[in-house]
């Protein structure tokens, strides 16, 4: 006789409620997953909004949805390396640097440098590097010699100059010769320094020699430098020296361009003792500002490296009596793309310094 087992109703009601558990809890993990995936994809949730814009505009004809727009990146912000061109007569107090950048968000850092931008009123030119070595500002000296030879400095022959006056006697006629720019304003100046005192004792000594020769001086190579004496009456040679009637030179060397290279009291600077008397020309404005400030070459060209950087100082503003001067010191990466900034339009002139980048002379009024 086969024996009828007893149903537990008390283990399927444990097993159900089990189940139960399971299941709620399942789900539960479903939707939080879910819930998660949502707010980690914003670009899901805006394509479901523009979807629903789009379907109710279509169904409807209503007002469409509106969405909150999607996150957008910064705005740009100012590049650190822009200058904004200063003179000396608007200069910031408080600080030489004219670059303005806004700081960028915490933690936040920039994976490049920012392309440079131009200011307003200004162009890129390119040039060669054997340009820093020529021009009417080179350096040179003996830490810098010069680097042209002499078919790359525009020589002329002194005694046959058209504008030769006859005011002041040639060493050596037959083989002196001078950059041809230098020359016309050594002339013009022996014409003023004549009508002014009458006095016809200068001598051209020497202008262009070759580095290294017997009585030239690092200057000499450039075809920039004139070695003045005295011739005088009686026959005997001096040296010129800030004395009437001589003075008179030394009062207006300037404004035909000219400094005298190595004054006495810049030996230590310049490296050179002097004795003799060397006019070195480098142009009107710097010329002039120069003689006003008592600076030899390199405590000019020192001046503007430092103050008048075009990409972290400021513009010198000059004026002679004629005319108003922007200068600018212009330092070039030899490893980099060769170009200086010139102002855009009106008439400039761009000089080498022989060490290590370009001096941009404007003229602006």
């Amino acid at each position: 006789m086969a024996v009828r087992r007893k149903i537990r109703w008390d283990r399927i009601a444990v097993a159900a409620v089990i189940l139960i558990v399971l299941i709620f809890i399942l789900g539960s993990c479903m939707q939080s997953c879910s819930d998660r995936r949502a707010q980690k994809d914003p670009a899901t949730q805006a394509d479901a909004s523009a979807d629903i814009a789009e379907q109710s505009q279509a169904e409807g004809g209503g007002a469409p949805v509106e969405t909150a727009p999607p996150e957008t990146a910064p705005a740009s912000r100012t590049m650190a390396n822009v200058p904004v061109i200063l003179t000396d007569a608007n200069a910031p107090m408080g600080g030489s640097s004219a670059t303005t950048a806004a700081a960028a968000p915490a933690g936040e850092e920039s994976s490049s440098e920012p392309a440079y931008v131009l200011p307003a009123g200004y162009q890129w030119e390119p040039v060669q590097i054997n340009a820093m070595y020529s021009g009417n500002l080179i350096l040179v000296n003996r830490e810098h010699p010069s680097h042209l030879a002499a078919d790359e400095l525009n020589l002329e022959q002194v005694y046959y100059a058209e504008d030769r006056p006859e005011t002041y006697e040639i060493s050596y006629p037959g083989h002196t010769s001078l950059n041809s720019t230098a020359l016309n304003k050594f002339n013009r100046l022996m014409k003023a320094y004549f009508a002014a005192t009458n006095n016809k004792e200068i001598m051209f000594n020497y202008g262009y020699l070759e580095a290294g020769k017997e009585k030239s001086n690092p200057e000499s190579a450039t075809g920039l430098d004139v070695q003045i004496h005295l011739k005088k009456q009686d026959g005997s040679y001096d040296f010129v020296t800030n004395t009437a009637p001589y003075s008179w030179l030394f009062e207006h060397m300037a404004s035909y361009g000219f400094v005298q290279r190595y004054p006495a009291d810049k030996a230590d600077i310049t490296g050179e003792k002097g004795g003799y008397t060397a006019l070195r020309y480098v142009g009107v404005p710097h010329a002039a500002y120069m003689a006003e400030n008592s600076l030899c070459l390199e405590e000019y060209l020192d001046m503007l490296r430092g103050s008048h950087n075009f990409y972290n100082g400021t513009v010198l503003e000059y004026s002679t009596s004629e005319l108003k001067y922007h200068i600018y010191y212009v330092p070039v990466d030899p490893d980099g793309e060769l170009k200086i900034p010139v102002p855009a339009g009106g008439q400039y002139e761009v000089s080498g310094n022989n060490v290590d980048g370009f001096i941009v002379t404007a003229i602006v009024g």
